[in-house]
């Protein structure tokens, strides 16, 4: 994981993501691109005063914060001596994030635990893990380290999204202290926990395949518990094996993840 695309936004999920990819770029002696999307109405959103003034006035104040959000960023980063570059597009940060992605092993956003900006964040790493082919990197606020050596939780249920999620995490796989990819009782796997365990053996990866059964009905409730009782510092998981949509409706592992998780998660969809 070699190329980290960072989400650069001044909210409260900065710090963590920003711990993130300094312990990724470490891990994999990696580069990370900032990219700074935002469209001209979202400052509107920040202070509705800025409506009022006159254009020369708007854009001279929209360029100013911009460019102080960017020193700050670049302060910290020439102190980790880590290669990095800078974006910054007019856009809406799931679509910047998605065009600048092609090229990228891994994409770090937030699940903002400690703002009322969660519902945009946690609508944002839906909206860029089902529209990027990389996977995204979710980091809850309130976790200010990505613990690569720790142990790693796999939820597995043999569909297509859950083989994709295990293959782009091999990387971070070999460097943890335990992986243990996790089956929740719940109907018949169109791929048996084995065959994740196999592939995961052809890279050089011990795994422990653990069963357990729902909580309260709840197939991401059991993956967090699993996650809590091992230690995990990561929980690894296909992303919206259903459509978005019918997830927001009736629910699914996806979005009890995105909203009940207190450790760093990695979708893949």
């Amino acid at each position: 994981m070699k190329s980290i695309l960072l989400h650069v936004h001044d909210d409260a999920g900065l710090e963590s993501r920003l711990q993130a990819v300094f312990d990724l770029a470490r891990a994999f002696a990696g580069h990370i691109t900032c990219l700074h999307a935002k469209p001209y109405p979202d400052y509107f959103m920040g202070d509705p005063s800025l409506a009022s003034a006159v254009p020369v006035e708007l854009f001279e104040e929209m360029e100013a914060r911009r460019f102080a959000l960017q020193k700050k960023v670049e302060q910290r980063l020439r102190l980790e001596t880590i290669p990095w570059d800078w974006i910054h597009v007019d856009d809406l940060p799931a679509d910047g994030l998605i065009k600048a992605s092609p090229l990228t092993d891994v994409i770090v956003l937030s699940l903002d635990d400690r703002s009322a900006e969660y519902g945009r964040s946690q609508a944002l790493v839906g909206a860029v893990a089902t529209g990027a082919l990389p996977p995204v990197l979710a980091m809850p606020a309130s976790v200010h380290s990505l613990d690569t050596g720790a142990p790693v939780i796999v939820a597995w249920n043999g569909s297509a999204e859950a083989s994709t999620a295990l293959r782009v995490a091999v990387p971070l796989l070999r460097l943890a202290a335990r992986v243990q990819l996790v089956e929740v009782a719940e109907r018949s796997s169109a791929l048996p926990a084995d065959a994740g365990a196999r592939y995961l053996s052809r890279h050089g990866i011990e795994v422990e395949i653990v069963q357990r059964q729902p909580i309260d009905g709840s197939v991401g409730k059991a993956i967090l518990q699993a996650a809590l009782e091992t230690g995990a510092g990561l929980i690894v998981s296909g992303a919206y094996g259903h459509s978005r949509l019918r997830e927001f409706l009736l629910g699914g592992v996806t979005r009890s993840l995105l909203t009940s998780s207190k450790v760093p998660l990695l979708f893949a969809h």
